[in-house]
């Protein structure tokens, strides 16, 4: 029988209930989203989930097993660069359909990936799986302009380098998306800017960032209708 904890009821739970589970990720990604990370409560999380916080310690005991527990389902952009690697062709074509696939991804997020990093970089140990991924991304990114380079489609250049700025410029432009309503056009910031799409914001920075490498500039027109060719599935809005 579920017990009143205050406002919250503390149902029962079970080691096999995964839609449990699931749920709690669900609400607490829509929370990391609404307020931030850093500004969300595991008490707020209970709550919001119908919880007691004694319910809510049996699945995550702390916040960062939560927010740990959304990173593990939201590798999609890792799936995708092995897919790239795998593919032949025009590695400025698949670091183009890589790059606006994570892009995509970033802004689909319900996390701040540079709250993340803040945070990870102060538990390296319990975010070590984290950090794993990140340089694994990060390898295939840098892989992708090297067979770009071998093969006379990116000029030369540090491909680590290039990887990490590539990968850094990914995740600043999430930071601008997620904060562009606070400096829309009629808001009270005094920094205002278009109001881009998710869609808008992909296309043109991996393009940027594409053109960036080329040897050939003039080459990014065939670049990008080539890679518009392969219907690769983004995550929803």
């Amino acid at each position: 029988m579920a017990q009143r904890q205050g406002d919250q009821v503390d149902v029962g739970v079970s080691p096999g209930d995964s839609d449990r589970r699931g749920y709690i990720l669900v609400v607490a990604a829509r929370l990391f989203g609404e307020r931030g990370y850093l500004n969300t409560t595991m008490t707020e999380i209970a709550r919001e989930c119908g919880l007691g916080q004694s319910s809510l310690y049996y699945w995550f005991r702390q916040k960062e097993d939560i927010l740990l527990g959304l990173l593990a389902l939201n590798r999609v952009s890792l799936a995708f660069a092995e897919r790239m690697l795998a593919e032949t062709g025009s590695p400025a074509v698949r670091l183009l359909r890589l790059l606006r696939f994570d892009i995509l991804e970033l802004c689909s997020s319900s996390v701040d990936i540079c709250e993340v990093e803040v945070l990870a970089e102060r538990q390296p140990d319990v975010f070590a799986e984290f950090w794993a991924d990140t340089a694994l991304l990060h390898r295939y990114v840098g892989s992708l302009i090297g067979d770009g380079i071998a093969c006379g489609e990116f000029v030369d250049c540090d491909v680590e380098f290039a990887a990490l700025n590539i990968c850094a410029a990914e995740e600043g432009v999430q930071r601008r998306y997620r904060n562009s309503a606070a400096h829309a056009p009629g808001s009270s910031s005094p920094f205002r800017h278009r109001d881009y799409s998710r869609e808008h914001v992909a296309t043109e920075l991996s393009a940027m960032l594409i053109r960036g490498l080329l040897r050939d500039p003039g080459t990014l027109a065939r670049i990008t209708a080539a890679a518009a060719d392969h219907d690769d599935v983004a995550p929803p809005p």
